[in-house]
């Protein structure tokens, strides 16, 4: 698709570089208010046989679009966390309903949830769409995934259960890890330990805490040394691969885009520390009208904050190729 996208921004200070970029939301993370909204609660049955819930909730604020805007948060996230305010809130003020949603086991919903979500779980994306689409407020849905929700979306956007189960307006990936196993690989490099030990301090804190789990398991959770690790003992085995390498393999997007059906805008950084830019290179989008890449220069993991724009620079160009 035609769409003008600076990817050589400059950025702004002081978040220069990948690392700087990406740990703004820690060092600085933005205060967005979200009074004024309408909220409603939601709930959807996972309609699988295991019981599980998956909450959300659907703001408006003075709607004047019928497009309905979907967020999904990324790994060890919740529906509530900053970029996932601030997205919110960027919805809210031109105009749209906005839904955001937990993924399976994340934040509230883990202990109404039996199974967790991972990179690959697009069915829960085909159940929230059916749900959504069945409401007579929702209108069009246009979807913006952050992370690893942004590799779920790729995945999902050439399969036919979650294709035809709403009229699918746009999806937006920001900082998806594209290739799983590239992304693996890069946390294990010494130059990411800091990063590496974040992501296990927040496995150890939140994943034992998922209901049906024996007492050796949680112990393990409870000393788990790397996101590897994680899903070589519980991600893999829990969705039926025998290892993680079978796992990252079969639900990596970069399979999979080249067959998208619904226009994506896949955002990325050159000097993220967490995904690396290659896998997105070395795809022919041009293959596929429908697919807009956006390989930008800096922007870090989920940063882009560019000289000029007050908020990082995907809340603009995700409304630019929405509404264009």
């Amino acid at each position: 698709m035609s769409l003008h996208l600076n990817v050589n921004f400059r950025p702004k200070a002081p978040w220069f570089g990948g690392d700087l970029q990406t740990m703004s939301a820690v060092l600085s993370p933005p205060k967005v208010s979200l009074d004024g909204a309408t909220i409603e609660e939601l709930r959807i049955d996972t309609d699988d046989g295991t019981g599980d819930i998956l909450l959300g909730q659907r703001l408006e604020q003075a709607p004047s679009r019928e497009t309905t805007v979907v967020l999904l948060h990324g790994l060890l996230g919740d529906y509530d966390r900053d970029y996932m305010r601030l997205l919110t809130r960027h919805y809210l003020d031109n105009g749209y309903p906005v839904v955001r949603m937990n993924l399976r086991g994340a934040g509230a919903s883990r202990l109404l949830c039996s199974r967790n979500y991972h990179g690959g779980f697009t069915q829960d994306l085909t159940v929230m769409a059916r749900s959504l689409a069945a409401r007579r407020d929702t209108g069009r849905l246009a979807w913006i995934g952050i992370s690893l929700s942004g590799n779920m979306l790729l995945k999902a956007a050439s399969e036919t259960a979650f294709c035809g189960a709403a009229d699918h307006e746009k999806l937006v990936s920001i900082s998806a890890p594209f290739d799983l196993r590239a992304t693996a690989t890069r946390f294990s490099r010494l130059r990411n330990v800091f990063y590496s030990r974040y992501l296990v301090n927040k496995i150890r804190k939140q994943m034992p805490h998922q209901p049906g789990l024996t007492a050796a398991q949680v112990e393990h959770l409870r000393r788990i040394k790397s996101v590897g690790e994680y899903d070589e003992h519980f991600t893999a085995p829990d969705n039926g691969y025998p290892s993680a390498d079978a796992y990252y393999y079969e639900n990596s997007a970069s399979r999979y885009v080249l067959d998208a059906k619904i226009p994506c805008l896949a955002i990325t950084a050159a000097d993220d520390p967490w995904i690396d830019a290659q896998p997105y290179r070395a795809i022919p989008w041009e293959k596929n009208a429908l697919l807009t890449p956006a390989i930008c220069q800096t922007g870090g993991h989920v940063g882009f904050h560019a000289k000029g724009v007050a908020a990082p620079i995907y809340t603009q160009w995700s409304q630019a190729f929405i509404e264009g």
